[in-house]
């Protein structure tokens, strides 16, 4: 059977049964994207973004058969990260740690496609770094919010992940694109005057 039509209910049972390439499977359609939420969630924190990432994969596998269908898996990946990383501020809170971050390694990035044109390619990276900055000046609150969207997970499991209403939820939203907005506004009308 094709892995990309079967879904992450079939995958977690398979697993659960037995198959360890079930569990493969489900790994690899979600590392890239809980990695890249994670990134951006704890930049420049003191909380290092390899363990957080490992410990939630840890903690997903051990409460795989306590998993309920009832909410995106991602999202339920997505709310274990963000209690692990809570706990590791009020440790590093607690002990007054001030562990400096990872080194940054090469993280994935897509390969330019080989018909693709240079200059093209630049404007990509340039408007990449230029959404990053935005994203970092965003309180985290709302720049978690904007990267769970980003990823699909329901306004619904965001209040829940976040303990709030739903219509803060919406609102932190909200503020986010108005304030991403006017960065990238920023931004464009710095790079057209540069011209």
């Amino acid at each position: 059977m094709d892995e990309n039509t079967v879904n992450d209910e079939m995958l977690i049972r398979g697993y659960l049964a037995g198959n360890p390439e079930d569990f493969n499977t489900l790994y690899e359609r979600y590392k890239r994207r809980l990695y890249a939420y994670l990134n951006k969630m704890l930049a420049g924190s003191a909380v290092p973004v390899d363990d957080i990432f490992q410990q939630t994969w840890i903690k997903a596998v051990d409460n795989l058969p306590k998993y309920e269908h009832k909410q995106m898996f991602l999202a339920w990946l997505i709310r274990i990260a963000h209690n692990i990383a809570v706990d590791g501020f009020r440790k590093n809170a607690r002990t007054g740690e001030t562990e400096l971050p990872l080194e940054d390694g090469e993280q994935p990035r897509e390969i330019a496609a080989p018909a693709s044109e240079p200059w093209r390619e630049m404007q990509r990276e340039e408007l990449a770094k230029a959404i990053d900055a935005a994203l970092d000046t965003l309180a985290p609150e709302l720049r978690e919010v904007f990267l769970m969207r980003r990823d699909d997970v329901p306004f619904k499991e965001i209040a829940e992940i976040q303990k709030c209403s739903i219509n803060t939820a919406l609102a932190r939203m909200q503020y986010a694109l108005k304030n991403l907005r006017k960065a990238l506004k920023e931004w464009s009308d710095k790079e057209g005057g540069a011209k």
